[in-house]
């Protein structure tokens, strides 16, 4: 970075950086590494303080909504605060309230502070940014854990690419998607869903606020991951989504299978006040944020789950409903998932939903399917001694089946959609250990802890670029990279590793069989 002294305004943004005195303190005490030049950006907020290295500004722990605390706990977000001083922007807000993975998991991190007041963003843009198309990422974790400040998911190095890189905090489990009788008296016959209206809210935010950081707010490309992109599928069909979102990449996640409805919500909602020994609305409010992760943990093991339900307003009806009528965001979408995604879930051995044994394949698909079983059976033939088939099975009903669902009926309401199988392998431990498993793909998208062998470097090159191509434009193609034919009516994909190679039809009979299971019991 060039030296800089004094304040530069540019587009009506401004930043300052500390005196000359400073580097030479840092000089002088032996600090080699790339100097942080202190950056200030005004808001109608307030003024931030973040910070700037090697060309990216940086600005962390943005409130975007009120702090969902107290008598906010399971509301909707409410407006985002002012202040009077700088805020200090150069730290994470805290994560919301959450158990850790168990032990021995892939996706296991680094304890870090919890906080109901959790509501907080994340901005990278390059320092000269005017008008540069925007990439708000959502991130996974099956609505239960995870944060906008993991570090895999740090955007410096995909704002290199000339985009602007924006993450967030949205609530999870209990504290985001509770369901309850006594909330839907108060909250006018309906309650639920609270993580899916804080994405709304960082939306929201984002339009409003992203041209100051040099972002464009008619150029909006949301992406996620797992959860991060189901959420995404389920947003496109909010009410509420018109104009925040122009383009969509979802990464292994979508939900066109039957969900819970306010009534099941309700049932699981009713569950956890009685396990609380609690009979009113306020004593619920009232319980310690670990006394109700706790509670819940309890109820997971005996297989409730708590997420997106169909609230009747801000979900209208089931997913694939609404997409099939065409009641959804007309935008372009980038999807796709990855060649093994069921083997980091096969590492637990009572996983809902994965066999390892034949004799458990087949009795399995018969107590939910009958006789529809057969086809399925038919088309994932054992290998003695692997467990390969019921692996694939897995992939493509919790996966592979819903990417294909959403790129089909994206193209048939006339928007285009490109489809990839990510079957490159990391060359690190759990590459090694997993394959392609599900999330490989995340940090060859965002360019943090890659492995060092040329491969992987080779494989980011061609996955940043397409994802960054695909926010400018629209559309993936594009700066010399490998052709990538949209989904349209062939099916097509594009096989997303070292040396991408575009196909049709990827696993087409068992996707088509698959399908019919779903239209029978949906």
């Amino acid at each position: 970075m060039p030296p800089v002294t004094g304040r530069t305004r540019r587009a009506g943004r401004n930043w300052t950086v500390p005196p000359l005195a400073s580097v030479m303190l840092c000089l002088f005490l032996g600090i080699t590494a790339a100097p942080i030049l202190a950056s200030e950006l005004d808001l109608p907020q307030g003024r931030l303080l973040g910070n700037s290295e090697d060309g990216i500004r940086y600005f962390l722990g943005i409130p975007y909504a009120a702090p969902p605390v107290g008598d906010r706990r399971w509301r909707a977000p409410g407006a985002a605060p002012r202040w009077t001083v700088p805020r200090d922007a150069t730290r994470y807000g805290p994560q919301c309230p959450q158990t850790a993975y168990p032990a021995g998991s892939p996706y296991l991190q680094a304890p870090a502070a919890q906080s109901e007041d959790c509501l907080y963003l994340n901005v990278w843009a390059p320092a000269d940014a005017d008008a540069l198309p925007v990439m708000v990422w959502i991130h996974g974790g099956n609505f239960t854990r995870g944060s906008g400040g993991l570090p895999v998911y740090n955007g410096s190095e995909l704002a290199t690419r000339d985009v602007v890189v924006v993450t967030f905090n949205y609530r999870l489990n209990v504290f985001g998607y509770l369901a309850h009788p006594w909330l839907s008296a108060e909250q006018g016959g309906g309650s639920g869903n609270y993580g899916l209206m804080d994405q709304l809210a960082a939306l929201a935010w984002v339009r409003d606020n992203i041209a100051h950081f040099g972002g464009d707010p008619g150029r909006v490309t949301v992406f996620g991951e797992s959860a991060g992109s189901s959420a995404i599928n389920q947003l496109l069909a909010t009410p509420k989504v018109d104009k925040l979102v122009h383009g969509a990449i979802g990464q292994s996640g979508a939900f066109f299978m039957r969900q819970p409805e306010l009534a099941d919500a309700h049932g699981v909602g009713e569950q956890l006040s009685a396990r609380l020994d609690t009979d009113a609305l306020q004593g619920l409010r009232d319980v310690p944020a670990e006394t109700l992760l706790a509670a819940f943990a309890a109820m997971e093991a005996t297989g409730a789950q708590m997420g997106p339900i169909v609230d009747g307003r801000l979900i209208p009806a089931q997913l694939i409903e609404l997409y099939e009528r065409g009641e959804f965001a007309k935008v372009p979408t980038l999807l796709g998932y990855n060649r093994d995604e069921a083997t980091s879930f096969a590492l637990y051995p009572d996983f809902p939903g994965i066999f390892r044994t034949q004799t458990e394949f087949e009795e399995g698909l018969w107590s939910f399917a009958g006789p529809a079983a057969l086809p399925l059976i038919w088309a994932y033939p054992e290998q003695p001694g692997s467990q390969r088939p019921y692996l694939d099975f897995w992939r493509d009903a919790v996966f592979g089946w819903n990417m294909h669902t959403w790129a089909e009926l994206s193209e048939e309401a006339g928007q285009p959609a490109w489809l990839y199988f990510f079957t490159h392998v990391p060359n690190d431990f759990w590459g090694e250990q997993l394959g392609a498993y599900h999330a490989a793909e995340i940090p060859f998208v965002f360019g943090n802890h890659l492995p060092s062998h040329p491969e992987d470097r080779a494989v980011h090159d061609l996955v940043q670029g397409y994802w960054v191509n695909f926010a400018r434009s629209g559309n993936p193609n594009g700066d010399g990279l490998p052709a990538w034919p949209n989904y349209g009516g062939d099916a097509r994909y594009l096989e997303l590793n070292s040396r991408p190679q575009a196909s049709e039809d990827l696993n087409w009979l068992q996707i088509r069989l698959l399908g019919l299971l779903q239209a029978a019991v949906n």
